[in-house]
């Protein structure tokens, strides 16, 4: 392992002393040099808001606009901020999907708020959902296939296709660029929910060219929470509105008007705190400090296949992979010794009461779900993590499971 990352790094962010933070992938964490930034910003807007809100802040909103553009290969003006990846998810999926009949295929493995949202635009709008069912472990050309055949198998033209690209639970790879090249074979848009793709994995959007993608920065790039980003296709831009309309608010027929109102209608979403989208370029910098981010992925990927194995291996289960070895980034997915059901608990509260035992019997922290007939456990490697917390986790979720 590199002997800049593990524990040596774990003082330069705000973790409490002894907890084992094996879950990265649920909420991020910003380090604390970040902090005097974040406070930097807010104490501007403090100081005069006038000046600020006026004139001062979207210059700085374009400029980090810009750092992101060049980090994930498109053009800065198509991309806007938002407060998360379901916000992004919400605004295109609520713009497009309004008229009775239309279709839109997912998977069974959409982001809890991301498949209620389907649910709402299919109950309101009376929208067909097409779900195809992803029981993992799959490999990419198994999933590629299942996606194809639900395209032909459907009754009529589909609008909307909506994937991850690395999905929430199972924590593991989609092949959404190879996704996107085949819904452009048939004329279907698509939208990537890629909540924990940017600093994970590398970005290149003018490579997978998809119509939408949104990517939490909070998580694996290290900004402070409430900071992501929304990516649209130029031509399409004129179909998408925000969840919250503001007064630039326009309706446009078509591509071809001269005025967009995308930015506008965007980067005022009324009065709040801008200060997480102000820290972007800060946390590149940061993140530039360590080596830049190829060796922050190698490092956490590598852990994550390491420790993922190790903690199996004190489990006396597997890691969730397939045989190419595609699925698992920085996050491992390691199966729990539970049986599939419980004589106490329901699935629910099986799972709360995995998350109290690691949070306030173990003072250590892996996200816990059920995937097709089983019980598993993500655990996200970082920059301040080593095999020594894998190790430690494991142990804990030996003691938990054992004492259910």
């Amino acid at each position: 392992m590199t002997p800049s990352f593990g524990k040596v790094l774990r003082k330069e962010f705000f973790l409490k002393d002894g907890y084992v933070p094996l879950n990265h992938g649920s909420y991020g964490t910003y380090p604390k040099i970040l902090r005097d930034r974040h406070h930097h910003y807010q104490a501007q807007a403090e100081e005069n808001p006038d000046r600020f809100y006026r004139r001062e802040m979207f210059p700085l909103l374009d400029a980090n606009r810009a750092a992101l553009g060049k980090l994930m290969h498109c053009d800065a003006n198509d991309l806007v901020f938002v407060t998360n990846a379901t916000s992004g998810v919400n605004s295109t999926v609520r713009s497009l999907m309004t008229t009775p009949g239309d279709q839109l295929i997912c998977f069974s493995t959409a982001y809890n708020a991301v498949a209620s949202t389907l649910d709402y635009v299919r109950d309101t709008y009376k929208i067909n959902v097409i779900t195809v069912q992803l029981d993992y472990p799959l490999s990419d050309d198994d999933v590629l296939s299942k996606l194809s055949a639900a395209i032909q198998e459907a009754d009529g033209p589909i609008k909307l296709c909506v994937m991850d690209a690395i999905t929430s639970v199972p924590g593991v790879r989609f092949p959404y660029e190879r996704a996107c090249a085949l819904l452009r074979e048939y004329g279907i848009l698509s939208l990537v929910d890629a909540a924990h793709a940017v600093g994970q994995i590398p970005i290149d959007l003018s490579a997978s060219d998809p119509d939408f993608f949104v990517t939490n920065c909070h998580k694996w790039l290290y900004t402070p929470r409430g900071c992501a980003v929304l990516y649209v296709r130029k031509q399409i831009q004129y179909m998408i509105h925000p969840a919250l309309i503001n007064a630039s608010y326009k309706h446009h027929n078509g591509p071809n008007e001269n005025v967009s109102s995308f930015q506008d209608e965007y980067n005022w979403p009324g009065t709040c705190d801008f200060s997480s989208f102000l820290c972007v370029g800060d946390s590149l910098a940061f993140i530039e400090s360590l080596g830049g981010l190829d060796a922050i992925q190698a490092y956490c990927h590598r852990l994550a296949v390491e420790g993922g194995q190790l903690v199996a291996e004190i489990l006396g289960t597997e890691v969730l992979e397939n045989e190419e070895k595609s699925l698992t980034m920085n996050m491992a997915n390691v199966r729990l010794p539970i049986a599939k059901s419980h004589p106490r608990f329901s699935d629910v509260k099986l799972t709360d009461v995995l998350i109290d035992k690691m949070l306030y019997d173990e003072d250590c922290m892996g996200s816990p779900y059920f995937h097709n007939g089983q019980w598993f456990v993500r655990l996200s490697a970082q920059v301040y993590t080593d095999l020594d917390d894998f190790k430690a986790i494991g142990h804990a979720l030996k003691r938990v499971c054992e004492s259910l």
